[in-house]
């Protein structure tokens, strides 16, 4: 058994060409599952349960703002790395994109990858007292190979 503690890094992108997210303030992962319950007769608890739908949604929230990230997560007209504007036309969408996000506690290393992504919100606030925090939310789903993600544990008790 492990305990993990804090967020870690979260990389955007193919193995060989991973985008870090500098300056992760924090990452959320949910899972969520739609059933179907039956019920038999006056009984007040289900008989049983199935599930037939499930969906998984991301948010994250970081501090090192850059063209090429955004470029990752909302898309963008011809721009190329190192770019530091990105031209956006009412025909610019989001393309899918692959997530890690790798936490390290105590030497165990607990890593999330997810094959496909997809941004659907990016947000953010400028203020006069606060630093500028995009927050940034995506959907994930399968692959051509029908595979969503792994999970490595890093500890197998």
């Amino acid at each position: 058994m492990s305990y993990q503690f804090g967020i870690g890094n979260m990389y955007v992108g193919p193995i060989d060409d991973e985008v870090e997210f500098g300056c992760l303030q924090g990452a959320t992962i949910d899972f969520s599952f739609e059933r179907a319950q039956i019920y038999c007769g006056s009984a007040l608890y289900s008989f049983d349960v199935r599930i037939h739908t499930a969906s998984i949604t991301g948010r994250a929230n970081y501090a090192e703002i850059d063209a090429l990230s955004w470029y990752k997560m909302i898309g963008g007209y011809n721009f190329t790395e190192g770019d530091t504007s990105l031209t956006i036309k009412n025909t610019t969408s989001p393309a899918s994109f692959r997530t890690r996000l790798v936490t390290v506690t105590d030497s165990v290393t607990m890593t999330l990858t997810l094959n496909q992504c997809r941004s659907d919100s990016l947000s953010f606030s400028m203020e006069r007292t606060a630093y500028i925090i995009p927050d940034f939310g995506f959907t994930i789903f399968a692959d051509t190979d029908g595979n969503v993600g792994t999970i490595s544990l890093g500890d197998a008790s």
